[in-house]
C-alpha cells in the first residue's frame, strides 16, 4: 500500500514521472521489477475515429519491427487500468515502449553543440542501418527529425515515433505530412512521393545539423533563399553562404561531406542518393568514433544536458508559481511576483487599441520540430503586451496584430546584412547579385502565442520572409528580451534605456 500512495500506476507499472507530452498523449516513465519503460498514455478525449485509425496504424507498424536502432514495442493495450495517486482508476489506451534513457539527439545539439565528423559518422551509420531495415520491411518513417532520434543508456541511436510511418503498398504516397524543415520538397509541393526517398532527404537534413549545429534551410521550398540555391543548381553558393557564418574556413565543410549532402538533398527525388549510395559514400567510410569514444564524450555531454534541462524545469515551475499569484487590472501586470515594480502596459494597450474579449482566442499548440519555440508560464495577455512594448529591443517594428489570435507580425527594423568585398572570386558578380536580392527582401517574422501542455504558453517564432541567418539573430535577441521578464535588475535596465 505504501507504493500505491506514492505512485500512480498503469497496469503493473509504477509511474515515476512524466517524460514528455504531445497533443494526443503523454509519455510517462514506468517501472516494473527494475525494468524501466516509456508508457505512451493517450488522452481520454482524443479517441476519435481518425485518431484510433492513426494509432492502429502505428501499432501495426511497431509489431512488424524489431531492431537495435529502433525504439521497439513491448506491449499494447486498448484498455489498460490507469490508477491515479488519488485512487481513481480509468481504462486508457497505452503503448509500452523501450526506454531511451539517453534522451533526444536534439537536446545534445542544442545544449552542447555540434558533433565532430567522427561522432557524426557514428550516428549517421546507425541511422542508415535503421533505415535500411525499415526499407527491407517495406516501411517508411515519414517524420525523421532530431526530436525523433533518441539515445539509449549506452548512447546508441534509437529511431522513435512511428505515428506517421507507412507500409509502402503503393509505389507513390500522397499524404502531406511531416515536420517543416525536414520535409522533402516533393511533399512540401503536395506531389506524390516515394516514402524512402523522402526519408533520405530528412536524414540529409539531420546529418547537416549534426555536423554544422544549424539547419541547411528553413523549408525545402523555392520561397526559401537557401534551398532555392539547390533548386537552381547553385550548390557552390549554398555552401559559401553557410561558410560565412562558420568562420569562413572551407575545411569546415569538407568536399566529400558537401557531395554527400548535395546528393541526399537533391530537389529531384529521382536524382537523390539511395541508401546504398549513402552507405558506400567516401565520407561515410571515413574515420568513425568507437562506441567507447562515444560513451566517454557523451557522458560529459549528458551531464551538461541534464543540468540545463533541470534548470529549465525549475525556471518553468517558478514561472508557473508566479503566474498563479499574479493579480491586477488589464493595464498593469506584475512582472515579478514579490517585487514592488509593476509592468505598466496602459500606453501599449491604448497605442494599439488592444482588446481581450472572446474574439481573441489562444490556439492549441503543435510540435513544429524546429528550435524556434519558447515555453513560458505567463498570462498570454501579459506576453502579448510585453512583446509590443519591447519589440525595439530585438530590432523589430510591429507590422500587424491579429485580432482573433495572440499573434503579431513584425518587420526587422534594420537589415545588417553587408555585401562581401568585390573582386574576391570569379563568380563574385553572381554572389553579389544574390546578396543584393537577400538585402532587398526585408526580414518579416511572426510570433504567435499558443496553448501548450501543463498550463504553459509556447511562443512560435516563424520566419515569413528574409534571410534565415538574420532570423536566427533576431530569435536570439527575442530570447534575451523574454528572459528579462524574470530578471528584475535587467528588466529595470531595459526600461531605463
Amino acid at each position: 500500500m505504501e507504493i500505491e500512495k506514492k505512485f500512480s500506476q498503469c497496469g503493473d507499472y509504477n509511474i515515476l514521472e512524466t517524460l514528455g507530452s504531445g497533443y494526443h498523449a503523454k509519455v510517462k516513465l514506468g517501472e516494473k521489477n527494475g525494468l524501466k519503460v516509456a508508457i505512451k498514455i493517450f488522452k481520454k478525449d482524443h479517441d476519435t475515429a481518425q485518431n484510433i485509425k492513426a494509432l492502429t496504424n502505428e501499432i501495426l507498424i511497431l509489431q512488424k519491427l524489431n531492431h537495435p536502432n529502433l525504439v521497439n514495442l513491448i506491449e499494447f493495450s486498448n484498455a489498460l487500468p490507469y490508477r491515479r495517486k488519488n485512487g481513481k482508476i480509468e481504462q486508457r489506451v497505452c503503448i509500452i515502449l523501450e526506454l531511451a534513457q539517453g534522451g533526444e539527439l536534439f537536446e545534445y545539439i542544442s545544449l552542447s553543440g555540434r558533433f565532430s565528423q567522427e561522432v557524426s559518422r557514428f550516428y549517421f551509420k546507425q541511422l542508415l542501418d535503421a533505415m535500411v531495415y525499415m526499407t527491407d520491411k517495406g516501411i517508411c518513417h515519414r517524420d525523421l527529425k532530431l526530436e525523433n532520434i533518441l539515445l539509449d543508456e549506452q548512447f546508441n541511436l534509437k529511431v522513435a515515433d512511428f505515428g506517421f510511418a507507412k507500409v509502402m503498398e503503393a509505389a507513390k504516397l500522397k499524404t502531406n505530412l511531416g515536420t517543416p524543415g525536414y520535409m522533402a520538397p516533393e511533399i512540401v509541393a503536395k506531389k506524390e512521393y516515394n516514402g524512402t526517398k523522402a526519408d533520405i532527404f530528412s536524414a540529409g537534413v539531420i546529418l547537416f545539423i549534426l555536423h554544422a549545429g544549424s539547419p541547411p534551410f528553413s523549408q525545402a521550398s523555392e520561397k526559401d533563399s537557401y534551398f532555392r540555391l539547390l533548386l537552381t543548381n547553385k550548390q557552390d553558393q549554398f555552401w559559401n553562404y553557410h561558410l560565412r557564418y562558420k568562420g569562413g574556413n572551407p575545411e569546415f565543410f569538407p568536399q566529400d561531406f558537401r557531395n554527400l549532402i548535395n546528393g541526399m538533398l537533391a530537389p529531384n527525388p529521382d536524382q537523390r542518393f539511395t541508401l546504398e549510395q549513402c552507405l558506400k559514400h567516401p565520407w561515410t567510410l571515413g574515420q568513425t568514433a568507437t562506441l567507447q569514444q562515444i560513451q566517454g564524450e557523451f557522458k560529459k555531454r549528458y551531464e551538461r544536458v541534464q543540468a540545463d534541462i533541470l534548470a529549465s524545469k525549475m525556471k518553468k515551475q517558478a514561472q508557473k508559481n508566479n503566474n498563479n499569484q499574479q493579480k491586477g487590472a488589464i493595464g498593469v501586470f506584475r512582472a515579478i511576483v514579490g517585487e514592488c515594480d509593476e509592468e505598466d502596459f496602459t500606453q501599449v494597450i491604448q497605442k494599439y487599441n488592444l482588446t481581450f474579449d472572446e474574439k481573441r482566442q489562444i490556439t492549441p499548440g503543435k510540435d513544429t520540430g524546429l528550435t524556434n519555440d519558447l515555453l513560458l508560464c505567463q498570462d498570454p495577455k501579459f506576453i502579448l503586451c510585453y512583446l509590443l512594448k519591447y519589440c525595439k529591443k530585438f530590432n523589430a517594428t510591429v507590422d500587424k496584430i491579429h485580432e482573433s489570435k495572440y499573434k503579431i507580425n513584425f518587420l526587422e527594423e534594420e537589415v545588417k546584412e553587408v555585401q562581401e568585398e568585390e573582386n574576391q572570386e570569379e563568380d563574385q558578380e553572381e554572389v553579389q547579385e544574390q546578396e543584393e536580392e537577400e538585402v532587398q527582401e526585408k526580414l518579416n517574422f511572426s510570433i504567435e502565442l499558443v496553448d501548450y501542455d501543463n498550463e504553459l504558453i509556447k511562443l512560435n517564432v516563424n520566419r515569413l520572409s528574409g534571410n534565415y541567418f538574420q532570423f536566427k539573430q533576431i530569435y536570439s535577441r527575442i530570447k534575451q528580451v523574454i528572459s528579462l521578464i524574470y530578471n528584475p535588475p535587467l528588466n529595470q535596465q531595459v526600461q531605463q534605456q
